[in-house]
């Protein structure tokens, strides 16, 4: 038998959504210096691709894939495809458990969209690459068992750096961080 989450539980599962939709990692600076930003004034997306065995996915091809994984891991509640591109990635972890927590309480979340924009590489540190892109996205709704909003966030478009490992020719984010 399930219980009803205590107000306390579901502002707190709120809360800590917020955090963990914006990556915010427990260090405020970016891991590296971010590069200058791109000269030109408008932006468009690039198509996600899914890697084939004819050619090995590209680092910014994985960037976009994972964004794709974790709305659809929002949408879903399903985060076993999520962790796999992850290893290692305390903030991943954290929104992977924030939705874990939501879905297992019988919520929902409801989110439009989340575009990944302009994914340039902004350095390597031994085998780890560092990318910096922007993610837009839609206003996001979480609700309780009852159907009843607990927290809107109105979107937007948030800079994040990344750290990106290959492993036996999978990628996998092993850090994320918001930029500011």
């Amino acid at each position: 038998m399930r219980t009803q989450p205590t107000k306390r539980s579901v502002i707190l599962s709120a809360t800590l959504l917020l955090a963990a939709l914006t990556a915010c990692s427990g260090d405020p600076e970016p891991i590296i210096e971010p590069s200058p930003p791109a000269s030109s004034p408008t932006d468009s997306p690039t198509p996600t691709t899914t890697p084939s065995e004819a050619e090995p996915e590209s680092a910014k091809a994985f960037i976009r894939r994972w964004q794709d994984e974790a709305l659809a891991m929002q949408l879903s509640g399903d985060t076993s495809r999520y962790r796999a591109m992850t290893k290692g990635c305390q903030d991943c972890d954290a929104f992977a458990n924030q939705v874990d927590d939501i879905y297992s309480g019988d919520g929902a979340i409801e989110i439009a969209s989340a575009k990944v924009f302009r994914v340039e590489q902004a350095g390597v540190s031994g085998g780890t690459q560092i990318f910096e892109f922007e993610v837009v996205s839609s206003p996001t709704v979480v609700r309780d068992s009852a159907g009843l909003v607990t927290q809107r966030l109105d979107g937007g478009r948030v800079r994040f750096q990344a750290n990106l490992e290959r492993e036996r020719g999978d990628w996998h984010v092993v850090r994320i961080s918001e930029l500011v």
